[in-house]
């Protein structure tokens, strides 16, 4: 049987694998996501509601992914987007959980309980009760563990739900992206050239 880190291993391993085509996948989910009007619920249903989209996560995963989101992208008070009018867990759910192996999958999903309740022994209560302010302290506390398993998993659920939002093209115009340049200059596709032999 793997243990707890070895399965962090095999999540961050599978994730960190990923290749600049995947982004541009996660872009192009996020973007139909949003052309037929998905967003996420408001944060009063966020534990009784999974969006019928969500196929990947059960409801209690959902509260999860739900608060984390909230804490990794504090946008009151700023020109960026707020994620809770954008398809964020739906992408994250649809672009990259629905693409993870099997074992992989049950990796993360294990993860994400061990995540959750991990936070009791700080705050005596679980990551989704937290308010905002022990919610980041939380996030900010993994982010420099010393524990590298912990960090490691921190590492890969921030960098699922960053990028899905960022994925998402309302996303870009506060921050004066144009998107991707290959479609701004309008450049030809190469596929996967190989590269120049010296």
């Amino acid at each position: 049987m793997k243990s707890r880190g070895t399965h962090f291993d095999d999540v961050t391993n599978h994730i960190s694998s990923l290749t600049r085509r995947d982004f541009l996948r996660v872009s192009a989910v996020a973007a139909a996501l949003t052309a037929t009007g998905l967003a996420s619920v408001a944060p009063s249903a966020a534990l009784a509601q999974v969006p019928d989209e969500i196929q990947h996560m059960s409801t209690d995963e959902y509260a999860v992914w739900h608060r984390l989101m909230l804490a990794l992208l504090p946008t009151k008070g700023t020109t960026l987007v707020d994620p809770e009018t954008l398809p964020v867990l739906q992408t994250v759910d649809g672009a990259f959980l629905a693409t993870l192996p099997p074992p992989v999958l049950t990796g993360l999903k294990g993860g994400v309980a061990y995540f959750n309740e991990a936070a009791t022994e700080p705050f005596g209560k679980p990551f989704i009760d937290l308010n905002a302010q022990q919610a980041s302290q939380y996030c900010d506390a993994l982010a420099s563990s010393e524990e590298v398993p912990a960090r490691a998993l921190f590492t890969a659920l921030k960098f699922l739900t960053v990028t899905a939002y960022w994925a998402i093209p309302p996303t870009w115009e506060p921050v004066g992206f144009q998107g991707p340049v290959s479609e701004v200059w309008g450049l030809e596709s190469q596929g996967n050239a190989p590269l120049p032999q010296a």
